[in-house]
């Protein structure tokens, strides 16, 4: 008597799909599974009123901002379009696909619409530290402010090891930080690749090119039992400082040229 009511139920059920659906042929079939990834185009503009880690005391980031930088120029240039975005990070196309061996790789780029580059913006208030009672707070970092330059990015999560590798072309046009606590203010900041001190050597101020602003920067990203590993692998880049200021008194400008910290390595972990 089971295995009538077993029969009855799944010939109706199999009629009741195909009242809904129709069959998929094999080329239609082989359309869809054939797929090559999918493809995002977003705008975003996002504000945290706060960030708190709390451990035995705590500290907090707060009224950070992540978007577009809305300047016109960067590195006294305009690079077109793609970087007049005003307050929002947008004019990108994000690229996910799943490859053959279970690798997903994960990668971004300027639309082909709007040029090269795409200008980004973060920002935070205030950094501010506080003991566990909450009786005593402090202000370490008034605020910090950087905006700059993406010409891409890849990020592949091998699918046997789960090692992150993240690639990515970045300039930071300007980059400055208010620390109160030490009453000292560093302000023009940029981070450029490691080229471009030679380049505008050789041939003037103006001459940087798209690949002498945006510095190749390479992460290997993976856990163990140890704790997380950051292990840099391509890490050089050139860096201006426009003003040190101590006390409202500035003590010069800086330039660091060809620094490498691809050897380096990090490990995050917990401690009792």
């Amino acid at each position: 008597m089971k295995s009538k009511i077993l029969t009855i139920s799944l010939i109706a059920s199999s009629s009741f799909l195909h009242a809904g659906f129709e069959s998929i042929d094999d080329d239609d079939l082989g359309a869809i599974s054939g797929q090559a990834g999918i493809s995002i185009e977003s705008e975003l503009y996002a504000t945290i009123g706060s960030l708190e880690y709390t451990d035995e005391g705590s500290i907090s980031i707060n009224d950070i901002v992540i978007g577009g930088a809305n300047k016109q120029t960067y590195f006294d240039v305009d690079w077109g379009p793609g970087t007049h975005s005003g307050n929002k990070l947008d004019g990108s196309i994000i690229k996910i696909d799943v490859l053959s061996d279970g690798d997903l790789v994960i990668s971004g780029a300027p639309s082909p619409l709007v040029g090269n580059l795409i200008d980004f913006g973060f920002s935070t208030g205030s950094i501010e530290l506080q003991s566990s009672n909450g009786l005593v707070s402090s202000t370490l970092v008034d605020s910090i402010n950087v905006s700059g330059l993406i010409a891409g990015f890849t990020s592949r999560i091998d699918a046997s090891s789960l090692h992150i590798l993240t690639e990515v072309d970045v300039g930071i046009d300007d980059l400055d930080i208010d620390i109160s606590g030490l009453n000292m203010k560093i302000e023009n900041v940029f981070i450029v690749d490691s080229t471009y001190y030679e380049k505008i050597e050789a041939f003037g101020a103006g001459s940087a090119t798209v690949d002498n602003l945006t510095a190749y920067f390479a992460v290997d990203l993976y856990a163990d039992d140890e704790g997380l590993h950051i292990n840099p692998l391509s890490l050089e880049f050139d860096m201006g400082i426009g003003s040190v200021s101590i006390a409202g008194e500035s003590i010069g400008s800086f330039s660091l040229n060809n620094i490498n910290l691809s050897q380096s390595s990090m490990i995050v972990s917990g401690h009792p």
